[in-house]
């Protein structure tokens, strides 16, 4: 026992960040504070969506169903999300001090479920408890609803954990097949995001008609309620949790629940003393044979050189270029169903001005996540840092091979999303051009102070090679503040078209723009020498 509870509080610290900064208590309790209430804001905006969604499912006879969907939802996000980090931790999260250490792989996997098994059980939680507390209110359930609410919430993640342990082998696979293949996995990653962004928009426009009609009859006719009725009745796992919650044929359900979690934990638990052990040691010994093409040394520029070295650094990892590529790439196709949604619904309550508006709320706001990659410009040098002090280049020269990294994916994102909404007629030509020219002054602003903040404070999470697969403080100051940005430009370009003119909005943008550029480009800048060689890692 002692063993695994060591080996399961290992589990956790090597979760944790590994920062080497570190900051006062009371800066840490902000960050604590800022980041419950962000939570509280999205749960408070989710709790608002399906207040709606279930009034609906009342006034068409759906409350038993929308129990049945909510789980189905919930037991896939936790599925597809937790198969992730499943994956990660058993197979590819392994440290090789421990297979020194006199313990047998059962062991190590036990600790590693466990450890899996409460990240997940609380996700899972979050996402059932307040939506479900709120149906009982909406349809005032009965004290026992609440009582067995608890148990069947802890219920209910254990039979997505074990289906997720069990496809977590033939994923390792997955991954190990293609895990040097960056430009297949990168298509594979936008596409993936393009997919998921786009069905999110068709079911954002759904409910945006539902809500701005506000006539749910001509949307749920009969036929469809009862084909709603039908399908429910398949999705047996969902199925049987909303019995076991409503007590409606409570001791068939239970033991068929029961029954399924201990076939899929004997499957588990032969897998754990058959091969997992193996597999694990297979995948250490198999780590640094991953690479087998001999790179040539060739003579180049130094302005050559440093972008070759600042590509091969982001594109010898998935991760890097997931970030450094995929939100920029598909931010004209987010643009474009965004203004598609806008025109449909909210120029004949809001007026035109909301098209330019939306325009530049949703490409600052996708453009902020993309380019905040740039807030690790200094931190995923890692280890190699020191070789950015000894090279016989200037600190600047290097910081602004950097900063071009992120203007040459950014800035043709921004014109091919305003021409794309100029072709489609979103957006006049002389428009379009405009605010593509405003919101390129915006970005290279942001990138500006992205890289800054980095420079002040790197926050070195691996210095052993390994990647920075975490955001950091820099990460999150640096989206936080694109957001904000985006909220005033956005938000400000609708208030300003309604009660001045349209024109005006392109005042208010550069009115920004130009100084905020400016202002941020000299400070990325100025004695830019100097701090750099005072930072240590």
């Amino acid at each position: 026992m002692t063993q695994f509870l060591t080996l399961l509080k290992l589990e956790f610290m090597n979760s944790a960040p590994k920062n080497r900064v570190k900051g006062h208590v009371f800066s840490k309790l902000f960050k604590i504070l800022v980041y419950i209430l962000f939570i509280c804001a999205i749960g408070g905006g989710l709790l608002y969506v399906f207040n709606s969604i279930i009034d609906i499912c009342i006034s068409s006879d759906l409350e038993q169903e929308f129990i049945v969907y909510y789980a189905c939802l919930v037991q896939l996000v936790q599925l597809f999300f937790g198969l992730s980090l499943t994956t990660k931790t058993l197979f590819f999260n392994t440290d090789s001090d421990i297979m020194k250490l006199p313990l047998n792989g059962k062991m190590i996997f036990f600790a590693k479920i466990t450890y899996l098994f409460i990240y997940e059980f609380i996700f899972s939680t979050f996402l059932t408890l307040p939506v479900f507390i709120l149906f009982g209110v909406k349809t005032i359930q009965s004290t026992m609803f609440y009582v067995m609410l608890l148990p069947n919430a802890i219920f209910f993640p254990i039979i997505p954990f074990l289906v997720g342990v069990l496809l977590s082998v033939p994923a390792m696979y997955v991954v190990g097949f293609l895990k040097n293949k960056f430009v297949v996995m990168l298509f594979l990653y936008i596409l993936f995001v393009a997919v998921g962004f786009t069905l999110y928009t068709y079911a954002l426009k759904f409910i945006m008609e539902i809500l701005n009609t506000n006539d749910i009859s001509s949307i749920l006719q009969t036929q469809v309620i009862m084909d709603i009725k039908f399908i429910s009745n398949i999705l047996y796992l969902p199925l049987l949790f909303k019995n076991s919650l409503l007590l409606y044929r409570f001791w068939p359900s239970a033991i068929i629940n029961i029954t399924i979690v201990l076939v899929l934990f004997v499957v588990v638990m032969y897998f754990a003393n058959q091969a997992y052990l193996k597999i694990l040691l297979s995948n250490v010994e198999n780590d640094t044979n991953a690479y087998k093409h001999k790179s040539q040394i060739k003579d180049r520029k130094i302005a050559r050189a440093l972008f070759f070295r600042e590509f091969v650094t982001i594109f010898r990892s998935v991760n890097y270029s997931f970030q450094y590529l995929t939100i920029i790439i598909t931010t004209p196709l987010m643009v474009f169903f965004s203004s598609q949604i806008a025109s449909s619904i909210g120029v004949g309550q809001v007026g035109q001005g909301i098209l330019p508006g939306i325009t530049i709320l949703v490409l600052l706001m996708f453009l902020s996540m993309g380019t905040s990659f740039a807030a690790t410009s200094i931190t995923r040098e890692g280890g190699n840092f020191f070789h950015t002090k000894i090279i016989p280049v200037s600190f600047t020269k290097q910081i602004v091979v950097k900063f071009l990294l992120y203007v040459i994916v950014s800035v043709p994102s921004i014109l091919i999303s305003c021409l794309v909404l100029s072709f489609a007629g979103f957006l006049s030509y002389q428009s379009s051009m405009l605010i593509a020219l405003a919101v390129c002054l915006i970005i290279i602003g942001s990138i500006s102070s992205s890289i800054l903040l980095d420079i002040r404070k790197p926050q070195f999470m691996f210095l052993d090679g390994k990647e920075v697969t975490n955001t950091n403080a820099n990460i999150n100051t640096s989206i936080s503040i694109g957001f904000l940005i985006a909220i005033l430009m956005g938000i400000g370009a609708i208030v300003v078209s309604m009660f001045v003119s349209i024109s005006a909005i392109y005042l208010v943008l550069y009115g920004f723009g130009v100084p905020y550029c400016l202002i941020e480009v000299f400070r990325l800048f100025f004695k830019l020498e100097k701090r750099y060689r005072s930072i240590e890692a």
